[in-house]
């Protein structure tokens, strides 16, 4: 992977973060021997299945299978990307941030955005002073049905109908006019003759960052005064909207690997937060993103869309379902009774009736097939035969035939077509669609879901190959030993290959630490099968480990020529039964054969020597 820190940073960094002293800070933790163990913060468990290796600085679940360094635990903990673990962990320890961290040499860049943040938080702490201040906004929130609690909680504030009252404090502050411009709080006059205060008489929803920073401000007005009824900053160097989720900063602290509900606007989250749902955020407006999709997904794959019912949230919902399907999460969208926003439900039914409305919601299949059905009026022939085209359309794009045949009984049921006929048309535009058949590697190749990547086979060789690199790890046997007697080609498992590869990278670096080998993998699961190698457990006598690591390295260099000579078996077999051989086909059938003979001659060299329990090597 490729980062925005120099490596001899990260390095530091990780040094001076130590796992144990860092895990305590969020677990309770009783020594167990050489390790430490604890109550696992990434699954509910009732026994203590999460232990630290102190001299490794690993830490390894056996409950759900979670492992990996500090910057992994603090990536898993906040809920944060690697970047901004490193940065956590730096700002702990009292490390200085490089200045080039933002991908950029000039220092004047990053103290401009930090500026920028700092006259954020001074005008989230002057909006909340004037709602303090003012009567007539705090009747409205709590007329909205909002404790003091809450407001206070998420930081309400409300701006004054006066054109330069925040200009004013900012400016007393110290905020120069460059700051003023870039943070998004103000509008630059027609005449340029300076700035005016962009929210006015309007209730102020500032949007936190998972860090705890304030990156930017929605405002609704307080009564019918001129102007859009909510309004957001625009975009600035720390407020990038289609990058923002509204209240994913107190939402991730309540997920526990369950589901996040995704509605529209600012009042809907803090609604439902008050009536204790609190997995709940906000997309900033109807219109979802890739990027957020993403954000998501790193928290939980479990989605719930709750976006109001009128047309454009019905629209909106459709296309967040499509991001969020190819994103590969599992969504699920509601349908709020009586046409109701979240906020108007919650306020009059309360929290448990809205969670029962969760749990009756749609499958992303099940929606489209409801509003195919709203679409048509199935009592008219012309009408139901278009229905039934377009519903067999869309259950042809599944991949499931499980899935498929259910749907087509509940597909026949309703409209009385027979099963067989809609199977038929169903398959009929399945093998048509061109390339309906999907490369599986290629499908959500960064999911990291258990129950996709278990191995539930290992064979042979797969042992062999993860015996010698759990050796490697623990450093059982020095690393220049092995190295030298298995290659990276050698591996048979794609994974295996590329943790060889990087195990040489650092091996050449003069050092071999699995905490820093770690820093070279993004892909979550990868991680895990590193630190499950490095915790294996090798139950081998000190005796016969020579003869242990020698039939492994049997093993994998047979299984590798073998799948050479069987590929070589298969060419020779396809020029053999030409007739009219070109010359150099005629020249490669040659090559082939005796490439044939000497891996046979090879593997017979190998065998023989295992049974006489001599040298192995291949020369």
């Amino acid at each position: 992977m490729k980062y925005r820190f120099p490596e001899e940073f990260i390095d530091r960094v990780r040094e001076s973060s130590d796992l144990v002293e860092v895990a305590s800070e969020y677990l309770t933790l009783t020594r167990n021997g050489d390790r430490y163990k604890g109550l696992c913060p990434f699954h509910r468990e009732d026994t203590p299945s999460f232990f630290i290796s102190a001299d490794k600085q690993l830490y390894h679940c056996f409950g759900c299978g979670e492992g990996g360094n500090v910057f992994n635990f603090i990536m898993g903990v906040e809920k944060l990307d690697f970047i901004d673990a490193v940065k956590f962990l730096a700002d702990r320890a009292g490390i200085a941030i490089p200045r080039a961290y933002e991908g950029s040499q000039d220092d004047g860049r990053y103290k401009f955005i930090q500026k920028i943040y700092s006259a954020n938080l001074e005008a989230a702490r002057f909006y909340a002073g004037s709602l303090r201040s003012s009567k007539r906004a705090m009747d409205y929130l709590l007329k909205r049905g909002l404790t003091t609690e809450t407001v206070r909680h998420f930081g309400l504030g409300y701006a004054v109908n006066e054109w330069d009252r925040l200009l004013n404090y900012l400016k007393k502050k110290g905020f120069s006019d460059d700051i003023i411009a870039g943070s998004g709080l103000f509008i630059k006059r027609k005449d340029g003759s300076g700035f005016y205060d962009r929210f006015r008489n309007r209730i102020i929803f500032p949007i936190i960052d998972v860090r705890g920073r304030v990156v930017g401000f929605g405002g609704r007005v307080l009564d019918s005064a001129d102007g859009p009824k909510y309004m957001n900053s625009p975009e600035t160097p720390v407020f990038i909207k289609r990058n923002s989720l509204y209240g994913l900063n107190t939402a991730r602290k309540h997920i526990h690997g369950e589901e996040i509900i995704v509605v529209e606007g600012y009042m809907d989250v803090i609604s439902l937060h008050q009536r204790g749902i609190k997995n709940v955020v906000a997309s900033l407006g109807t219109a979802f993103t890739r990027q957020q999709a993403e954000m998501l997904k790193r928290y939980c794959r479990n989605i719930v869309i709750a976006y109001d019912a009128d047309a454009a949230g019905q629209t909106a919902t459709l296309r967040g379902l499509e991001i969020l399907q190819a994103a590969g999460c599992n969504v699920k969208v509601v349908e709020i009774p009586e046409g109701k926003d979240p906020d108007d439900y919650v306020s009059m039914y309360g929290g448990q009736a809205f969670e029962q409305v969760v749990k009756n919601g749609y499958t992303f299949m099940d929606y489209r097939i409801k509003l195919l059905r709203e679409k048509y009026d199935l009592d008219d022939r012309q009408q139901k035969l278009q229905f039934l085209k377009e519903v067999s359309g869309l259950v042809a794009g599944l991949d499931s035939e499980i899935e498929i045949s259910e749907y087509i009984k509940v597909i026949s049921h309703s409209t009385g077509i027979y099963e067989s006929a809609l199977r038929e048309e169903i398959f009929r535009i399945k093998k048509g669609n061109a390339g309906y058949k999907r490369n599986i590697y290629g499908k959500n190749r960064h999911n990291n879901s258990v129950e996709q990547v278990k191995h539930t086979i290992k064979d042979a060789v797969g042992e062999a190959e993860e015996n010698i690199l759990a050796l490697m790890l623990k450093n059982i046997r020095s690393y220049t030993d092995l190295g030298g007697r298995v290659a990276r080609e050698d591996f048979s498992d794609r994974f295996h290959r590329k943790l060889m590869e990087a195990i040489n990278l650092l091996s050449n670096k003069g050092r071999l630490n699995v905490a820093d080998l770690l820093n070279l993998f993004d892909d979550r699961e990868e991680i895990n099968r590193i630190v499950s190698l490095a915790e294996k457990d090798i139950s081998v006598d000190v005796d016969d480990m020579d003869k242990f690591v020698e039939d492994c390295i049997y093993t994998i260099h047979m299984h590798r020529d073998r799948q050479r000579a069987n590929y070589i078996k298969q060419q020779i077999s396809e020029l053999s039964g030409k007739t009219d051989r070109t010359g150099e086909e005629d020249q490669l059938y040659r090559k082939l054969c005796t490439e044939f003979v000497n891996i046979q001659r090879k593997m017979r060299g190998l065998s023989g020597a295992m049974q006489k329990g001599g040298d192995t090597d291949e020369d």
